[in-house]
């Protein structure tokens, strides 16, 4: 079977080598087109990309839709797999190749359809998620589905090492998939119970609201710390937050916010426990440890991280 590929993140590289050395072949990857970057706004292309012609392999960079069906047109696969994607494929391309498009998603649907299935499940304290194989239809994620596949969420996890638990699994897995396909075997309907969103991480999102409980700070940062990026202000400054704990102290007469160190360590206090804070990245400096900052800016006794006035963003 010619497969094609539709993906802008290395996210999707086990699905790749899985067909590379499968009975099938890899017609082509379907990317986003380069992108300027920098002050010469120079023309870049993504990793993914970039990663394919290292390889020799056929790549496609279509700027919209009308380049996409040209490209399908041109190289002919039996069928599409996406895979952080990140752009609609609209209902007159779903039928072009013979057996459709499919998606590997990261949730076990229908919970957590959209743009962010694995953060919105660590921020909303999920045990258990997995991936979901689907053939896409005109809805979002609403497809029909050959395979699913539970996966624990530690304790500790955060987005970027589910991501890449997922993106192996999904390798393993569709291989298997195409082959129950290529047999003529029909997916089921999601179930009609269970539908829950997960709409795209905006920036703000990221701000940390010191009121919340620590476990809903601890979750936001395993979620969103490296992007779209969890950060506070002090001293009117933005400081971005990458590391923290839970640790077992007294809470004393600390007010929420309120930050202060025993000289290596760092502790801030939240809405119901203390969080020992670890690595940050005050504005226009480098990553440090949040001792490091703390005795750089001589901190003050009594001194807070700002907490959002509304809580929208706790």
């Amino acid at each position: 079977m010619q497969i094609s590929v539709a993906s802008s993140s290395l996210i999707s590289v086990p699905i790749v080598e899985a067909i590379i050395s499968s009975r099938h072949e890899l017609a082509s990857i379907i990317t986003h087109p380069d992108r300027k970057t920098g002050r010469g706004q120079t023309e870049v292309a993504n990793p993914l990309a970039i990663w394919a012609q290292e390889r020799g392999i056929l790549v496609a960079k279509p700027a919209d839709i009308s380049e996409i069906n040209k490209h399908l047109l041109a190289s002919q696969p039996q069928l599409v797999i996406t895979a952080s994607y990140g752009k609609l494929i609209p209902p007159e391309l779903l039928h072009g190749p013979r057996f459709g498009w499919l998606n590997l998603h990261f949730s076990l649907l229908p919970r957590w359809r959209g743009a962010a299935p694995v953060q919105w499940a660590i921020l909303e304290g999920d045990e258990v998620s997995g991936i979901s194989i689907f053939k896409l239809d005109k809805g979002m994620d609403t497809g029909p589905i050959y395979h699913q596949e539970e996966i624990h969420i530690g304790d500790e996890a955060n987005t970027e090492e589910l991501l890449e638990i997922m993106a192996n699994r999904g390798g393993e897995a569709i291989i298997s998939v195409i082959e129950t396909i290529a047999r003529g075997e029909k997916p089921k309907n999601q179930p009609l119970a269970g539908i829950t969103l997960a709409p795209k991480i905006s920036k703000e999102m990221g701000e940390i609201n010191w009121a919340d409980p620590a476990i809903m700070i601890m979750r936001k940062i395993r979620a969103l710390s490296q992007k779209p990026g969890t950060y506070s202000h002090l001293r009117g400054m933005k400081v971005s937050i990458h590391q923290a704990q839970i640790v077992d102290l007294p809470l004393d007469s600390h007010h929420i916010g309120e930050v202060w160190s025993d000289g290596s360590r760092t502790f801030i206090q939240s809405g119901d426990l203390v969080l020992e804070l670890g690595e940050v990245t005050p504005a226009g400096k480098k990553r440090m440890s949040a001792a490091d900052y703390l005795r750089g800016i001589r901190i003050e006794p009594g001194e807070k991280f700002e907490t959002p006035v509304d809580g929208a963003n706790g």
